[in-house]
Order: C-alpha cells, then structure tokens, then sequence
C-alpha cells in the first residue's frame, strides 16, 4: 500500500514536471516568434517607405497636383510592383495632361491585369484619349480661318474709289395709269373662283398621328437622359481609382443605362418614324392628316 502511494505521488511530480517544461518551451517559442517577426520588419525596410510614398502621391492627387502624384506613384511601384499602381500612374496622367504618358501606363495596366472586369472602362479611356489627340492634331495643322481688319491708319490712307461710270441704260417708259370708271359706270363683276373642298382625314387617323408623335417624343427624351447618365457614370469610373466593388457597380450602372438609352432611342425613332407616315400618306380618299396639326 505505502509502494503504490508513493509511485503514484511520484508519477504526479513527473507529470508536474513535464508539464512545466512544456509551458517554458510554448513561452520561449512565442518570444522567438515575436523576435523573427520584429526582426523581419526591420529587415524590409522598403515596405514602410512604399507606405510613405504611397501617402504622399494621394495627397498630391487630391490636390490636383497630378504629375507629382504620378511621381510618387512610380516610387511605390519601384518598391512593390502591384497592377493596380499602373492604373493609379496612368490616371494621374491623364489628369495632368500628359496624354501620351497615360496611354503608356493604362498599356502596361492591361498587359500585368489579367482581371477582365476592368478593362472595358481602361480600353474606353484609351479610346478618348486617342480621340482627344485626333482633335488637337486637326485643330493644330487647320489652316487659319479668315483675315484680320487692317488698321484704321492704313485704312485712311488707302485712295478714294473711283466713283461708278453713268449708266447707259435708258430709262424705262412710266406705264399709263390705271384707267378709273367714271362716276356712274357700272363696275365689272368680279371673277368667280371654285375651291373644291378638300377631303377631310378620319377621326382614328389623327388620334393615331398624335399618340405616336407624342409617345416617340417622350421615348426620346427618356433615351437621351439616359444616355447623359451613362456618360457621367462612365466619366465618374474612368475619373479615379475606385475599388473593385464600387467599379462592379458602377459597370452595373453603365450597361443598365446604355440598354435602356437605346431601346427608348430605338422605340421613339420608330414611332416618329410611324406618324411621319399617317402624317404625309393620304388615304384612298386622298385625304391625310398633313397641315391638320
């Protein structure tokens, strides 16, 4: 009985023990741990001044400052070559006028960016600046437009025109005037004219005329508006970085307006088109609705 006491009480102070050990070891692992990482992060320096840079390009970006922003920008990508840097370098380009540079980054942008989602509103934005150029070449290489006014000083001394030679045409004979019944004539009657009565259009007809006239206005109308809201979604997501969820909706947006703006554009051209025709169509009475309006 007193052997087995004392073998049980020695398994617990060996077990006690190991226990112990164990906790030391999880103490001194976690402290390298901590060690390793902090050692880490003094190792990569570079990791912070991307950081810094980083800051200092949004700063510049929001305050117009562009060109400095793209600067900063180029820093960071030196530092952690990310995609999404590219497409931040090419717009503060763009905002700083600096087309040609844009065209390059927003290139590069698709080329490292396999992310299908984007590329649509980066190949749009190509395809404006490429516009935009297109026109300031045109405007560039126009000849001049018309000719300055010289001066009055130079116009005073300019010689007096020569005055017209006298016409040689004779003068037309005065025509007789009206020859005036005495008082007391009987005055000629006057000319009967017949106005033959112009048929007249059915009721349904004109009804048809306007509702189509009216409906292809208000479906223009409404595809215009949306085409305008599509331009300004498409100029709000091509403007600045956006994150991936505001750009999915505001891709959703755009395509969304874009749908609707020509199905409206589509509907009331055919309609205006359809009260063109009961507008200047007769009917088989040679009657129709033109100058009924």
């Amino acid at each position: 009985m007193t052997t087995s006491r004392s073998n049980f009480e020695g398994d617990n102070v060996t077990y006690g023990k190991l226990v112990a050990a164990l906790g030391c070891a999880a103490m001194v692992l976690a402290g390298a741990a901590r060690a390793a990482e902090d050692s880490a992060g003094k190792k990569d320096p570079s990791l912070e001044e991307a950081r810094q840079h980083a800051a200092r390009a949004k700063v510049h970006y929001d305050l117009g400052e562009f060109e400095k922003a793209a600067e900063e920008y180029i820093i960071v990508y030196r530092l952690r070559p990310l995609p999404a840097l590219l497409f931040n370098i090419a717009q503060s380009y763009r905002g700083a006028g600096l087309y040609e540079k844009a065209k390059q980054f927003y290139r590069a942008y698709l080329r490292e960016n396999p992310d299908s989602q984007t590329r649509a509103a980066v190949k749009k934005a190509l395809k404006e600046i490429d516009e935009l150029l297109a026109k300031e070449r045109k405007t560039r290489e126009a000849p001049p437009n018309g000719i300055r006014e010289p001066p009055a000083e130079v116009a005073a001394q300019a010689p007096p025109a020569a005055p017209p030679p006298p016409s040689m045409v004779a003068p037309a004979p005065r025509q007789p005037a009206a020859s005036i019944p005495p008082a007391g004539a009987a005055l000629p009657a006057p000319t009967a004219i017949t106005v033959a009565a112009r048929p007249e259009p059915s009721s349904s007809r004109r009804t048809w005329t306007y509702s189509l006239a009216g409906a292809s206005v208000a479906m223009l109308g409404g595809g215009l508006l949306f085409a305008v809201k599509a331009k300004n979604v498409d100029n709000e997501l091509t403007a600045h970085p956006h994150t991936t969820v505001a750009a999915d909706d505001l891709l959703s947006q755009s395509k969304s307006a874009h749908t609707l703006s020509a199905v409206l554009l589509g509907a009331g051209l055919a309609a205006g088109i359809g009260a063109g025709v009961l507008y200047f169509l007769p009917t088989s009475s040679g009657a129709s609705v033109a100058g009924r309006f």
